[in-house]
């Protein structure tokens, strides 16, 4: 068996990983850095869905942070078992990597629902570059006009926003009242479906399907559980992610929904670090427990990692829900607690025929936005969430149309140039 020694081992080699290291290198230079990976290369997976869309030729990550900084990376592998006591990993082709420090990076993974006929061809999922690859080989082997996709939440958009980019007849089938159910109220999701509608897709709401149906092999219809029976030759299910967490079970690591971890981004069990679509961390504004599946909360859980376990202590104020999608022209960005439940609560809307804006206050501070159409300036609003800023004494100028730094304080603009979070 071979067997390797390193000081840090990261498993998985995405984003949380990448700022990971970018951390360690900043306080230690020299020490072994070994990343293991499923995937063929490092890439952005944001890119996807431009990619297919042909809105850009590469999904390959260009950032700086992953250049000269002396990682061994093992592609084509994986960690089949993971010995926390012994600090060691025993990958697919057998080698034994014994470590100091671990991350587990290892993100998420599609939910598929058991449906009838799901094993057809012609249905995908779409997270990762090898869905997207599978999609581009089927479009160029078959004649494929009509595309169904499930879910009309982050990701399903975010497919729908390919597929509209390929010219194709889109049905979306969403199976609550609204679109981007956990990321809008009512009237911010009416302002997208407005937009999606007159773009030609068409939306299904309070439905899903229950059955596909294939003929000579190949997905032709899919079948409503209102009983309405739709033509496809692509289905996508994109209906969540879930963290990839069912190889840890019998590991001792403290699981819940994910990897439950500390401030400091460790888990239960010392040395051992979590980040990314794969850690449940404390909510910064409830103090709830949940899994933030987003980029910058992968980058800064990443970052903050990485410093612990060089031995910088630095804690995670806690994670920020986020979202910021483009569907076409429509862009929506989404913060926080934007569909606040019980008292003490107070909204701030401005909205014209294109555009929506929502704030959520409590306690003179932002703890919720929606910004629909107009968002350029949805990263002040966002930072002043992030570093609990009273906003009471310009709470009337927040939704001027003129609103920017200028309108704040003195002190309130050096820290938020300066603060944490300003890489919303």
């Amino acid at each position: 068996m071979k067997r390797v020694e390193v000081n840090y081992l990261l498993i998985g080699y995405s984003v949380a990983a990448w700022w990971c290291i970018k951390s360690i290198r900043e306080d230690d230079r020299l020490g072994l850095i070994t990343a293991v990976t499923e995937e063929k290369q490092p890439y952005s997976r944001p890119l996807i869905t431009y990619c297919l869309g042909k809105r850009t030729n590469s999904v390959q990550y260009h950032g700086q942070v992953l250049d000269n900084n002396g990682v061994t990376v093992l592609n084509g592998q994986r960690v089949e078992c993971l010995n926390v006591a012994g600090k060691t990993a025993t990958l697919s082709d057998g080698t034994e990597v014994v470590f100091d420090k671990a991350l587990i990076a290892t993100g998420g993974i599609p939910i598929v629902p058991n449906i009838p006929g799901r094993d057809t061809q012609g249905i995908f999922t779409f997270t990762r570059q090898n869905d997207m690859e599978q999609i581009v080989s089927f479009l160029k082997t078959h004649s494929s006009k009509n595309i169904v996709i499930l879910g009309g939440g982050f990701i399903g958009l975010k497919t729908c926003e390919a597929m509209m980019d390929m010219k194709k007849n889109i049905t979306l089938v969403e199976l609550t009242p609204r679109l981007l159910q956990n990321m809008m109220d009512e009237e911010g999701s009416y302002y997208l479906e407005k937009f999606l509608i007159r773009s030609g897709v068409h939306v299904i709401k309070e439905d899903t399907i229950i059955a596909f149906e294939s003929e000579q092999g190949k997905l032709s219809d899919v079948i409503l559980k209102s009983g309405r029976r739709i033509p496809a030759d692509i289905a996508v299910v994109s209906i969540g992610v879930r963290p990839n967490v069912d190889w840890l079970r019998s590991s001792g690591i403290e699981i819940n929904r994910g990897i439950v971890v500390n401030e400091y981004q460790e888990s239960s069990c010392p040395g051992i670090y979590a980040a990314g679509d794969v850690a449940e961390t404390r909510n910064l504004l409830t103090g709830e427990r949940n899994v933030v599946a987003i980029w910058p909360e992968a980058v800064n859980q990443g970052r903050i990692a990485g410093w612990n376990m060089t031995g910088r202590v630095t804690p995670n104020p806690g994670s920020l829900p986020l979202n910021a999608v483009e569907i076409g022209e429509k862009a929506l960005v989404s913060a926080g607690i934007v569909n606040p439940v019980g008292e003490g609560f107070e909204i701030l809307i401005r909205k014209d025929q294109e555009n929506y804006k929502k704030l959520v206050l409590k306690d003179d501070l932002i703890v919720g936005i929606i910004f629909v159409g107009e968002i350029e300036k949805s990263g002040i609003f966002i930072n002043l969430m992030r570093q609990k800023l009273s906003v009471e004494s310009f709470r009337d100028k927040l939704l001027d149309p003129h609103f920017g730094l200028i309108n704040l304080p003195t002190n309130y603009r050096k820290h938020l140039v300066k603060g944490a979070g300003i890489e919303v």
